[in-house]
Formats: structure tokens, C-alpha cells, sequence
């Protein structure tokens, strides 16, 4: 039975220092076998698409948290949006404290209130959430805050409908019933592979929940390392763990 590697991007197989050439190789010799890879992570499509040009190939695509699923040519095989309204007044009031970012159908650009000067090409700064009301919305983050759990519970607690991930210092946020997970699963349906995952936050773990194997590192909290079948240095590691099971 061939496989399908799921993998979280940020902190997973994209650093501060950029990809690791050893996990990209990996990855292309994975496929070349007859397996699959997926990205699966809280960054919309103008997010990644920058980033891994020339050097990986997804098969397919869990963006925004598991509220955007895509075919590797971009169509969409399920997606929720979340009313701009709701979008609006949860960036408003948090706005002092985070940095908020709309995630929608963007295959080259990936938008933020703020951003630095040395920012890649690709991140583009918006003037007012407004810019966004006629636009399909399929998640939104909120970035750089140092409440990041807080306002995570803050935000569960008070939107019904909405679902927030925490992921280190930021805030993913979906439309409630969404997660990395429900994406997986509503992909699943269309494939017959053995599947497995890995990823480093706490947004990863409702993958974590819905694959055959899990996989997160060493460096990883503790918590999240009791809840994944193994421990691992990196993707490499796991893609060769991947293809003995």
C-alpha cells in the first residue's frame, strides 16, 4: 500500500535558516517511490507557495488550519469560510497586542496589518480589514502576541463558531469544526493510502489524531511528544520511519 506523509510546515520543515536539504531530499525520494506528501499547516496557499518552489511538490494541500483542502494543481476539494464580520471584530480587538492576517485563495501573497521592513516580496501589508469584505475568508491568524494561550482560550470561550489553534506565539483561527484533522479526513475519503504525520505545536495535534503514525521531535513539548507514536530528530528521520512501517 503506498503512503502519504502529512507534514506541519513551520518549525516542522521550514526554520529560521530556511529548509534542511536532507528532509527535501527525502521528501522527493518518498515520492519517486510511489508514496505522497501533503502539506499541512496554519498558512494559507500564498503562504507556502513562494517558499517551496523548486524544491517540493505537495501532492496536496491542508492549509488554514484544515479549513482550506487542496488538489495539487490548487482546486479546491473542501473549504469553510468564515463570515468577515466575525473576522473583523476578533482582529479589532486584539489589535493592540497581535498582528493580525487574513488567509484566503492567495496564490502569491500572504497579508498582515504590520510588517517589517525586510519582509520577503510575498508578504504584503494591508491597510484595513475592510480590504477584505468581499473576499472568501478560510482563516485568520493572529501573530507575535505574548498571550498567545489567552487569548486562544479567550477566543474559544467567547465565538461559538469559531476554533482557535494556538502555535507557538500565534493564534490560528477557523471556522468551528476545522482543524488540521477534519482536513486530513476530508481528504481521506478521496485516497486509500496508509497515512502519517508530523509536526512541533499544539495545533498538530488533531492530526496527530486521525493518522496511522505520528511523528513530532525531540525538541517538542513534552506534552505533545506523549501524544505521537514516535520521536524524531527530523523529517528525514520520519520519512525513513514511514517507509519500514
Amino acid at each position: 500500500m503506498s503512503k502519504i506523509l502529512f507534514s506541519d510546515f513551520d518549525g516542522t520543515l521550514f526554520f529560521e535558516d530556511g529548509f534542511h536539504q536532507e528532509d527535501i531530499e527525502a521528501i522527493r525520494a518518498f515520492q519517486e517511490e510511489g508514496n505522497k506528501f501533503a502539506l499541512c499547516t496554519g498558512r494559507p496557499l500564498g503562504g507556502v507557495l513562494a517558499l517551496i518552489e523548486g524544491k517540493i511538490n505537495p501532492d496536496y494541500y491542508v492549509l488554514c488550519t484544515g479549513g482550506l483542502v487542496l488538489d495539487k494543481d490548487y482546486q479546491v476539494i473542501y473549504g469553510q469560510e468564515i463570515p468577515f464580520d466575525l473576522v473583523k471584530e476578533v482582529c479589532q480587538k486584539y489589535e493592540n497586542e497581535s498582528i493580525a492576517g487574513p488567509h484566503c485563495l492567495d496564490k502569491d501573497s500572504l497579508y498582515f496589518a504590520h510588517i517589517p521592513n525586510d519582509a520577503p516580496s510575498y508578504i504584503k501589508q494591508f491597510d484595513s480589514i475592510d480590504e477584505f469584505k468581499n473576499r472568501k475568508i478560510y482563516s485568520f491568524s493572529l501573530i507575535e502576541s505574548t498571550r498567545a494561550k489567552e487569548i486562544t482560550d479567550e477566543i474559544n470561550n467567547d465565538y461559538p463558531v469559531l476554533h482557535a489553534f494556538q502555535n507557538v506565539n500565534a493564534i490560528d483561527i477557523v471556522k468551528r469544526g476545522c482543524s488540521k484533522g477534519q482536513g486530513i479526513l476530508k481528504l481521506e475519503v478521496l485516497i486509500s493510502d496508509e497515512t502519517a504525520g508530523i509536526g512541533d505545536s499544539y495545533n498538530d495535534l488533531e492530526m496527530f489524531k486521525v493518522v496511522d503514525y505520528s511523528f513530532t521531535f525531540k525538541t517538542s513539548p513534552q506534552d505533545i511528544q506523549q501524544q505521537t507514536t514516535f520521536v524524531v530528530s527530523s523529517v528525514k528521520e520520519a520519512v525513513a520511519i514511514v517507509k519500514e512501517e
